[in-house]
């Protein structure tokens, strides 16, 4: 019943958009996810996974590159508009929603000793990926920097997002052998158990009341001296 609920809802997607455009569907949302719009990758790209493996109609290649192409673009356009309208941006209600001014400043205060090295970190850390960009543009780090850190990072994330969805899609295929089920399951159990750890050590950091450091807060108000 599981395996004909995803052929019904994989089939739909199909055939509403037809197979030629699901990769620029998958490269229009990620841009949207990357200028603000409140859009993981992980929950386009991962579904962009089990929609390639369920499917005969979709190719490989064609989506991998919708996939990279879209985060990296993405990623570019926010980096640029934060960069250009940073001072038009910085007190913007939605803007703070997005980018809070307090973790704006964690973040300034890291870019400060880690440089470059805090976009790379963040391409692995969960829903750090917007308001570090945004950070960097405030900061006007150089485009080719960032640039090249983003390209990098996502040559590991972006397929390696598409092919977690596509194992997933695949665990749950009925003609794989128990065998092959079972080790697929128990790889994604340990998957989850790492998440739950790091989440875990996470917690734990966040109980024991220690402040993370900060930039201090001229670096924000001087953006608002600027618009005035």
């Amino acid at each position: 019943m599981r395996g004909l609920n995803m052929e019904v809802w994989i089939s739909g997607i199909i055939t509403s958009v037809g197979p030629d455009w699901v990769p620029w569907l998958v490269f229009g949302l990620l841009l949207l996810s990357g200028v603000g719009i409140p859009l993981g990758e992980d929950i386009i790209i991962i579904p962009a996974g089990m929609l390639l493996q369920q499917s005969e109609q979709l190719s490989i290649w064609p989506m991998l590159i919708a996939v990279y192409a879209g985060v990296v673009c993405g990623d570019l356009l926010w980096f640029t508009v934060c960069s250009k309208l940073g001072t038009r941006l910085v007190n913007r209600k939605w803007f703070k929603r997005i980018a809070h001014p307090k973790r704006l400043l964690q973040l300034k205060y890291q870019f400060d000793i880690r440089g470059v090295w805090v976009i790379v970190l963040a391409r692995f850390i969960p829903a750090s990926r917007t308001t570090t960009i945004a950070a960097a543009g405030l900061m006007h780090m150089k485009f080719w920097k960032f640039a090249v850190a983003t390209m990098l990072c996502c040559l590991i994330t972006a397929p390696a997002q598409l092919f977690a969805g596509w194992w997933i899609a695949a665990s749950f295929d009925s003609s794989k052998s128990t065998v092959e089920l079972v080790v697929r399951l128990l790889g994604l159990v340990m998957v989850v158990l790492a998440l739950a750890l790091t989440y875990r050590l996470w917690s734990r950091h966040r109980k024991s009341g220690e402040r993370i450091p900060r930039a201090r807060a001229s670096w924000l108000q001087h953006f608002s001296r600027k618009k005035k």
